[in-house]
């Protein structure tokens, strides 16, 4: 999209000046907006609101990875003004440095927050987010810091719809405006994919847009003459925005982002008064339907009146007079609904111009794909010995001296520096650290316990074994567990002899749930699959750092392995097969019992076939021992 065809009727254009014409609806979430989208929407956007509210605006790229100090700001060190001359004497001075949502918080400008993709907010990020979005007055207290202002923030933010799951309803629901990108041309030859590259290489644009003439003069006219307009909201548009949004959700941020959506539209439209018909222009622009009324019940059909008549013949009415005209023809067959005019196949379909095919709250229906507690730190039942690993999420008070973080420590010990001078004379102004003073890094606890499935897909079909797997990924997920599942024996496996494993950081892991959906293969390569396994534990628990101090292995087999060991390594199964993979998987399960800080629990499906199989391999790995209830129908059977 090009600034020579920029025009208010492109949805995209439009919906981006009713935001800036609403102080209310400056918190837009583009859906699907690529690089290129992003890099035309954010100079726009911030033109406009500099038209609107004739006030600078700064543009202010929030990275996913931001901490509170990058957002909220932090104590930065540097030189005395006395210059580096006068350093031995005068030291170090610690200075105040405002963060990047904090920077107007003494000025009148606007901020334009830019976020590239939504999904990828850290933790703190997020938490931010939250605080700020919607909030009238926003409140600042760290670092000798005490201050209360009105935030002057506005917001810019792209998400992918197939990863709304990921981000929490409390973000998603602060953001007023919902707005789909426009459809981008598919990429096909080298030549285009070498300049979609290279236009990912740049970063945002980090525009100064004082020149009004970066919008095309009718853009410009028409926000500053619907600036200038006052009107009313109608009793006909109040009722038509209650009819788009029947059901109410949490709070009513969607109703009054609609209805401010609409007095917008009857701005720009120079209107006096909002009406119904601007409320079905703002839904279309965001692409909200109204929804199907419900179907009314069938009324029940009248009940014959009784024949006073003791004839065995019925009385003549006018239905046998209508059959009588048909002749030989067969009674027509009476339809449900009627099928309307006939469609012509050689005429193509038409669409109505709607910029959104989905929802604008697409939140509603899509599998969460996130923590449900997202902003708590997850329940830590082992410590472990090793130095801690995760990502940086602040500082604390540090209580050893590992992992300390030196710069949060000279500038706690700068703090007080010139007290502890005055009472230490002669010190020649150097910087004095105390033990009080010693920070440690705060990290996000990496997972500490793990649970290990190994899944064969051959023995699933006649259990419940959806209902027996439940508690222990219920436990993962409670226990913020990383999660790996052995496949054995899955259609779509790579190498039919061999067993391959999926992992994930937690149970959400789009893969992990994939993995439990594989349909069932031939072969059961079950010794492959525990030696595997074995592997698996015995790097996570005693390689390295073991940062995994419990294991829970969960095995749903019927034991019957029918590929063995050796045909697994060298790819080529010899013939005749016996019970040369039932023997190599018994002996690997020995071997689990030489294992430390791992549950082995072993499923047993109930085969027809060789039933003593599954409690041979509980007894072979000191597991603990169950039985999977079979389904109704193959009880029956």
């Amino acid at each position: 999209m090009s600034e020579t065809t920029l025009t208010i009727t492109d949805p995209l254009v439009r919906g981006l000046a009713c935001a800036a014409l609403e102080p209310g609806l400056r918190r837009v979430l583009l859906f699907d907006a690529s690089f290129e989208t992003l890099e035309t929407a954010v100079p726009l956007f911030q033109t406009m609101l500099q038209t609107t509210t004739s006030t600078a605006v700064t543009v202010v790229t929030l990275p996913a990875n931001a901490l509170d100090d990058d957002l909220w700001g932090s104590l930065t060190p540097k030189l005395s003004p006395a210059g580096e001359e006068s350093a031995a004497t005068s030291g170090l001075v610690v200075q105040w440095q405002e963060g990047l949502l904090t920077r107007n918080r003494h000025a009148a400008d606007l901020l334009l927050v830019v976020i590239p993709d939504l999904s990828r907010l850290s933790l703190a990020a997020a938490r931010t987010c939250i605080m700020l979005l919607d909030a009238p007055v926003a409140h600042l207290q760290r670092h000798s810091q005490d201050d209360a202002w009105q935030p002057q923030l506005c917001w810019l933010a792209a998400c992918d719809r197939e990863r709304v799951g990921r981000v929490s309803p409390h973000l998603l629901d602060r953001f007023a405006l919902r707005l789909s990108a426009p459809a981008q041309k598919p990429r096909h030859t080298p030549d285009d994919i070498h300049a979609w590259l290279e236009s990912v290489k740049r970063p945002l644009p980090q525009l100064d847009a004082t020149d009004g003439n970066q919008l095309p003069a009718a853009i410009t006219d028409a926000l500053q003459k619907a600036n200038s307009q006052k009107l009313s909201l109608s009793m006909a548009a109040v009722a038509r925005v209650l009819a788009y949004l029947p059901t109410p959700a949490a709070g009513v941020r969607r109703e009054l982002a609609l209805a401010r959506l609409s007095q917008a539209q009857a701005r720009l439209d120079m209107a006096g008064e909002v009406q119904a018909g601007h409320v079905d222009a703002a839904a279309k622009l965001i692409g909200l339907t109204l929804p199907a009324p419900e179907a009314e019940p069938p009324a029940p059909p009248p009940e014959p009146e009784p024949n006073p008549r003791n004839d065995a013949e019925p009385p003549p009415s006018d239905w046998q007079d209508d059959l009588s005209t048909l002749g030989d023809d067969p009674v027509p067959q009476l339809t449900q609904t009627d099928p309307g005019p006939p469609v012509d196949p050689g005429e193509p379909e038409t669409l109505a111009p709607s910029p959104l095919s989905d929802s604008p709250y697409p939140e509603d229906t899509a599998p969460i794909e996130r923590e449900l507690f997202a902003l708590r730190m997850p329940l830590r039942r082992y410590k472990t010995a090793a130095i801690a690993r995760g990502a940086v999420i602040g500082v604390q008070p540090a209580d050893s001296l590992h992992d300390l973080a030196l710069l949060p420590t000279v500038l706690e010990a700068a703090l007080y520096k010139k007290i502890r001078q005055q009472k230490r004379q002669g010190e020649n102004g150097r910087l004095q650290i105390h033990p009080t003073d010693l920070r440690c890094y705060r990290r996000n606890p990496a997972a500490e316990q793990m649970l290990l499935v190994l899944l064969d897909y051959t023995s699933l079909r006649d259990c419940e074994w959806q209902e027996a797997l439940l508690p222990h990924l219920r436990w993962a997920y409670v226990n913020r567990a990383s999660v790996a599942i052995i496949q054995v024996g899955h259609a779509d496996a790579a190498d039919e002899l061999r067993a391959q494993r999926v992992t994930g950081n937690s149970i959400l892991t789009p893969r992990i749930g994939e993995a439990l959906e594989a349909r069932p293969g031939r072969a059961t390569p079950l010794a492959h699959g525990l030696e595997m396994a074995y592997q698996m534990l015995q790097q996570a628990q005693e390689h390295g750092r073991a940062l995994i101090q419990h294991t829970r292995f969960v095995i749903i087999t019927d034991g019957r392995g029918n590929v063995p060991l050796a045909a697994s390594y060298s790819g080529q199964v010899q013939m005749p097969v016996n019970r040369e993979g039932i023997e190599d998987a018994l002996q690997l399960a020995r071997e689990f019992r030489k294992l430390k800080r791992a549950l082995p629990i072993v499923l047993d499906p109930q085969p027809p076939y060789h039933a003593e199989l599954p409690a041979e391999l509980a007894e072979a790995l000191g597991a603990i021992y169950k039985i999977i209830p079979l389904v109704k129908e193959a009880q029956l059977v």
